[in-house]
């Protein structure tokens, strides 16, 4: 069952923690990273490495779920769009931006802000439906 828009945002709102992808020289890699969102622009904090090399001004994919084991229910919220590091910017959004707090879980200075603003978001909702028997 798709997820509305707002509803996305919402849901995006309720984590931290989501997978960044991203490509580095022609093959996609994945890396979880912590986030905030701030109306509809998901900041990460993160080092000097390839998330910050690769990420910025190239289009990257964002996921975040919350499914239960168990029940086999949740909810997936997928991202699109640019990345930009706004580590140095000097807008009101920008700024606005790295002032949410993003709490890294890896030890170490995580002095570069990287941008997801104005993405595309879809979201499905999953539902665990017994199997069918004839």
């Amino acid at each position: 069952m798709e997820i509305g828009e707002e509803e996305c945002f919402a849901l995006l709102q309720r984590q931290h923690l989501g997978r960044l992808a991203i490509v580095r020289d022609g093959q996609p890699e994945i890396f979880p990273v912590n986030y905030a969102l701030d109306g509809h622009t998901i900041t990460i904090r993160t080092q000097p490495g390839v998330k910050l090399t690769y990420a910025t001004l190239a289009r990257v994919a964002f996921e975040v779920e919350d499914i239960d084991p168990v029940s086999r229910e949740g909810w997936v919220v997928v991202v699109h769009g640019v990345a930009q590091d706004i580590t140095d910017a000097i807008d009101r959004s920008s700024e606005h931006a790295r002032a949410t707090e993003v709490r890294p879980w890896v030890m170490g200075p995580h002095e570069h802000h990287i941008a997801i603003a104005r993405p595309r978001v879809s979201g499905r909702r999953l539902l665990h439906r017994p199997p069918q028997h004839p």
